[in-house]
């Protein structure tokens, strides 16, 4: 059964969903109309299908980096309430092209990524008189509690891993750099970076004589308007191709997309699945370092090295006009460099296209940033290299301004 939002009255308010890809917005669709909503769609071109018109009062698609256009749909639809789920390519980051509004909401943020932008997107919302409910809103029976939903028991020793797999993915978190990694006893093998929770499991380094845990978390405060965490039978089958024999997620706080067929796929596996509350410590230092904005991607970069050393995870970070592209964990650096070459060479074209067209419409534009690395540790001449042949500009020694 789907509950109603606080204050939600199905009489008076009509929902405008913006939906991009996943089974997200087909789910949350399905709720709202089983509790009698009426909603106003607004999908994404490129990742909504027409699977869901079905349960729609509305339904328009709108390019991805258009604000006015759907903010319109909705007024004349009688929108009172929004609501932000579905997946969009990360890529899109770079590549989108924004209307006046969308690029004065940009403008505003000094690093970009889900949290920021989404926010920046509720904002927005709140001036035009929306109310933005939690994505989890029309959600209830795919969020799990505490417990074990699924396989084996975990023993004492994995239990005790599980707690510390939880708060060093708080850590990361907190940093806004992704929301799960992967460790095997005290060795963080891979941390997710902007590309997602799947892609980290695909750069794992497990292997059946030494599987892996995967820990998935909400930042210290997260914000459950958007990018709350999903755990789906996509992946569970990565985890079961990468070796992780326990995944452990936030409880009350992740949604579980497909719960039947994840809980099917983990008992053939033989994966535990666990939801947990992520135990409570005094917070450290490191979740502060952007209490204030950060200047530039060096700036950023810098700060991020010093956390994820502090945290000892590893000790570099490369970031990409504000966004965080991959860190160093226990593979070490040159796996950190590689990751993050193939993460940009992939739209390195569409990037400089992006940028071209721009100038040939008349529009202000700066020519693509290169990633910048930075560590807490010296770099030998031949990662100096590597950065480079791999055009990421290393910050120097002189330039790391953050104490």
């Amino acid at each position: 059964m789907s509950s109603l939002p606080p204050n939600f009255d199905p009489k008076r308010h009509t929902l405008g969903l913006l939906a991009g890809a996943g089974d997200l917005p087909r789910l949350v669709l399905q709720g709202a109309r089983a509790a009698g909503v009426r909603v106003v769609c607004a999908g994404f071109r490129g990742a909504v299908g027409d699977d869901l018109l079905p349960h729609c009062d509305a339904f328009r698609r709108f390019r991805v980096g258009a604000v006015e256009a759907p903010a319109a749909f909705f007024r004349a639809h009688g929108v009172t309430h929004i609501m932000l789920e579905g997946q969009i390519r990360p890529s899109c980051i770079y590549t989108l092209w924004p209307d006046s509004t969308a690029r004065r909401i940009l403008s505003s943020l000094d690093r970009r990524n889900a949290h920021t932008i989404f926010g920046a997107v509720c904002r927005y919302a709140k001036e035009q008189g929306w109310q933005t409910l939690p994505s989890v809103s029309f959600l209830g029976d795919h969020i799990s509690g505490v417990g074990l939903l699924a396989g084996p028991e975990l023993s004492s020793s994995l239990m005790a891993q599980a707690e510390k797999g939880m708060l060093l993915a708080r850590g990361v978190a907190d940093l806004d750099i992704g929301q799960s990694l992967i460790l095997n006893s005290d060795c963080v093998l891979c941390v997710e970076g902007f590309k997602g929770t799947n892609e980290c499991l695909q750069h794992a380094d497990a292997s059946s004589d030494n599987p892996a845990m995967l820990c998935k978390v909400t930042k210290k405060g997260h914000d459950m308007r958007f990018d709350v965490p999903c755990i789906g039978p996509a992946t569970i089958r990565h985890c079961i191709r990468a070796f992780v024999k326990q995944v452990v997620i936030e409880a009350d706080r992740t949604i579980l997309l497909r719960r039947e067929e994840v809980v099917r796929l983990c008992e053939e596996a033989g994966i535990s699945l666990l939801a947990m509350r992520v135990p409570e410590v005094e917070t450290s230092s490191h979740t502060s370092i952007f209490s204030t904005p950060v200047a530039d991607d060096a700036t950023h970069a810098v700060a991020l090295a010093r956390a994820l050393d502090s945290l000892g995870i590893g000790s570099s970070a490369v970031v990409c006009e504000g966004v965080v592209i991959a860190v160093e964990d226990a593979a070490g650096l040159t796996k950190c460099l590689r990751r993050a070459r193939e993460y940009m060479k992939r739209i390195r074209f569409l990037r400089l296209v992006n940028w071209l067209c721009r100038l040939f419409l008349g529009r202000r534009s700066s020519p693509p940033s290169p990633m910048v690395l930075a560590s807490a540790r010296p770099l030998s001449p031949g990662e100096t290299r590597l950065a480079s042949r791999y055009g990421i500009r290393v910050v120097a020694q002189g330039e790391h301004v953050c104490k």
